[in-house]
């Protein structure tokens, strides 16, 4: 394709170039790998010395770099910056042909809406509805009354099971399952019976869920993905989950059943969330947490059980000190027990 100079690079993102604005840019790349006719992007101060010796062409920065004679685009938000300039370098998607392939199984009574493309060897059951322009791509199940909405990408080997709800411009990738059985069993006499799970999942608009993670079912009613959240690859979500909007959800995280994420909530990865808790707007839990509670709005947490940032920082530092703390108490029983002797000694006298 054709190149950007970095004047045009720099109006495209609303920044401001630190040095030849005649520069053509012809591709994008990380700060090892890129290399001259590449632009990339210094996101965090401990990557400046990456940035230093960078191959790039320009560099995306919050402020000149230090060391380096690289061009740089000064901008409030490297990262932003970066995505708008992906957008125009990046390989254009795969395109299909809208309508239904020859090999795709599709009920005679689903709703396929213009311009959207059904692929090989994909299932859509009975009274099912895809949206305008929604790319289903080969081998998708889509069960039974399942409703999507238009403009989403469904990839290969996606499960939407029956009655689930998709909104607008959804994202889901390979291995996903949508609607799965709620893990609900009562025991008795030693036996586990399963309890049947009637209730369906629904994932509004903007709503982009990674590969191979599990949505499941409400066990009646409803489990919800709110607006804009996202949700990162082998992430689990219980029955009669509900998740705010804007949430991010990173890997391997572990959502009990009826737990409740409110608005911007930010799980970091291997997060276990317990059942029938709330963790309120805006609130954090970092990598490998445990959370039992309800979080307050606003809230840091990390550790296992999970606790306020802080707390957990004197803690952890109380830890590192317990060998010497230790050692100083079996030195005062000592001293004690010595003086104890000397005391008794002293009143035998």
């Amino acid at each position: 394709m054709m190149g950007m100079t970095l004047a045009q690079v720099a109006e495209r993102v609303g920044g401001r170039v630190l040095g030849d604005p005649e520069v053509v840019i012809t591709g994008i790349g990380s700060l090892e790998e890129a290399g001259p006719g590449d632009i990339t992007f210094l996101s965090h101060p401990r990557y400046a010395r990456l940035a230093r010796t960078t191959r790039a062409s320009a560099v995306l920065a919050r402020e000149r770099i230090e060391g380096t004679e690289v061009q740089v685009i000064q901008v409030s938000n490297p990262d932003w910056a970066f995505a708008l300039i992906a957008e125009v370098f990046a390989p254009a998607p795969p395109r299909f042909a809208p309508g239904i392939h020859e090999l795709a199984v599709v009920a005679e009574d689903v709703s396929v809406g213009e311009g959207a493309s059904i692929q090989a060897l994909s299932v859509v059951e009975g009274n099912a509805r895809i949206g305008d322009r929604t790319l289903v791509y080969p081998q998708v199940y889509i069960g039974h009354r399942a409703e999507i909405g238009c403009d989403c990408r469904i990839y290969p080997r996606v499960v939407i099971r029956e009655r689930c709800v998709i909104g607008n411009r959804v994202i889901i990738h390979s291995g996903a399952v949508i609607g799965s059985d709620g893990f609900g069993y009562v025991t008795l006499e030693g036996e586990h019976h399963k309890i049947p799970q009637v209730g369906r999942v629904v994932i509004e608009d903007d709503v982009e869920i990674g590969a191979n993670c599990a949505i499941d079912r409400a066990r009646s009613g409803e489990t919800r993905v709110r607006r804009g959240t996202k949700i990162d690859n082998l992430v689990q979500i219980g029955h009669n989950c509900d998740i705010g909007e804007d949430c991010i959800i990173v890997g391997q995280c572990g959502l009990s059943g009826s737990t409740t994420l409110e608005d911007h909530v930010v799980l970091g990865g291997q997060v276990g969330l317990a059942d029938h808790i709330r963790i309120g707007a805006g609130a954090q839990v970092a990598a490998k947490s445990g959370v039992a509670r309800d979080m307050p709005a606003g809230a840091v947490y990390r550790g296992n059980p999970a606790t306020d940032k802080n707390r957990f920082a004197r803690q952890q530092v109380a830890v590192r000190r317990l060998p010497r703390i230790i050692e100083q108490l079996r030195e005062l029983s000592k001293r004690v027990e010595r003086l104890e002797s000397a005391a008794h000694d002293s009143k035998r006298s």
